[in-house]
């Protein structure tokens, strides 16, 4: 890999940083914050959770117009979410809305009904810090091309406000962009390919999903029951938890990919 193979990662790395920043004060201005509650982990002050469209302008460079037009949808979706907190049906219909037009984007039959998924898997999997960041920027690694780089450099920068102890959440703005993002990077190759480089926020989602309906509860219902919870109760440290979910997804991708191209 050379030098200038790394500059949609380095790139978007270096434009996360300071557009982090300023969504973290405009997420505080505007009352987009996390605050302490019985079903959420963190457990101190109030957390900003606007980081989206900062990851969506850190990327867009290097991804094409109409996916980053696209992106933007489901982005402004989650920035409602965060400022407003739409309720489930609207936000369920509205995400629906976008997942068609990306099935008509991507001319690809199966796109809507997947994207709406993952979607909803990466934004359960940000249960704790660092963890959906860490997962997809090693997808959007494995992926490759610019735009998996540049996706991955987007979420580093992210990782640097987000990595435990948190001072900065992605917010549903930043995990409905980037179940939606990492889709996209991965249709090329295929739905086989799409679900193995989302393989760990949709291993999660069935975790809590099954989890909850044993236990007679609505599943989308948040709680602090999900396969992150439990590991962190099993005394893995925090600070351990992202990497250990970022190997997992690379290693998941490219045994899959070993496997298919023999």
């Amino acid at each position: 890999m050379t030098l200038g193979s790394l500059v949609p990662f380095l790139g978007a790395l270096l434009i996360a940083l300071p557009c982090v920043w300023l969504l973290a004060r405009l997420a505080v201005r505007t009352g987009a914050v996390s605050k302490v509650k019985s079903d959420r982990w963190h457990t101190s002050g109030e957390v900003p959770r606007l980081a989206g469209p900062a990851i969506l302008i850190a990327m867009s460079p290097w991804f094409p117009v109409d996916h980053v037009l696209l992106l933007a949808a489901f982005c402004l979706i989650g920035a409602l979410d965060d400022v407003r907190s739409l309720s489930a049906g609207a936000k369920a219909a509205a995400l629906a809305a976008a997942a068609v037009l990306a099935g008509i984007v991507t001319g690809l039959w199966w796109v809507p009904v997947f994207i709406w998924i993952a979607c909803n898997a990466v934004n359960m999997l940000d249960h704790a810090d660092g963890l959906a960041a860490s997962a997809v920027a090693a997808a959007f690694l494995g992926v490759g091309g610019d735009p998996g780089l540049a996706g991955a450099g987007a979420c580093a920068g992210f990782l640097c406000f987000n990595y435990p102890p948190a001072r900065v959440f992605m917010g549903d703005s930043g995990s409905l962009l980037l179940g939606a993002a990492i889709v996209l990077c991965a249709s090329g190759k295929g739905l086989g390919a799409s679900l193995a480089w989302t393989a760990v926020p949709l291993i999660d989602a069935m975790f809590v999903i099954i989890r909850r309906l044993l236990q007679g509860r609505q599943p989308w219902v948040g709680g602090t029951d999900h396969l992150g919870h439990t590991l962190l109760r099993a005394s893995v440290k925090p600070s351990a938890l992202p990497a250990l979910y970022a190997v997992t997804a690379l290693a998941i991708g490219l045994v899959f990919s070993a496997w298919h191209h023999p």
